[in-house]
């Protein structure tokens, strides 16, 4: 569970998973029609990481909305854009959440 009343540097993971999901979609829009999928999954790890799994719906969903706005602003108009941001969002959901559940069973072993 997100606790940030007892982890004062929760909100800082948090925020800088924000600027740097925001600082990538505008390098997104500015690039065009590549691809920086890839680039989204530093901040969902770092964030997925410290902050658990609703740290990690709370990034993935705002990768998902970065990407979904630069696609909107650099693509013709198709309906396909919002299908590939929202399988974009749900590839990085589960990234994420694969790499939380990674982090509790190594911590499992270890005690």
């Amino acid at each position: 569970m997100l606790s940030l009343e007892r982890r004062p540097a929760a909100w800082l993971v948090l925020l800088g998973g924000y600027f740097a999901v925001a600082c990538l979609g505008f390098i997104d829009y500015l690039t065009g029609d590549y691809s920086l999928l890839i680039f989204y999954v530093l901040p969902v790890f770092v964030v997925a990481w410290h902050l658990g799994q609703v740290g990690v719906l709370h990034i993935a969903l705002a990768a998902g909305l970065a990407r979904t706005f630069s696609d909107y602003y650099t693509y013709a108009p198709s309906s396909f854009r919002y299908c590939n941001s929202l399988l974009d969002m749900m590839f990085l959901l589960m990234l994420g959440l694969l790499l939380v559940f990674m982090k509790n069973v190594l911590r499992h072993d270890r005690d």
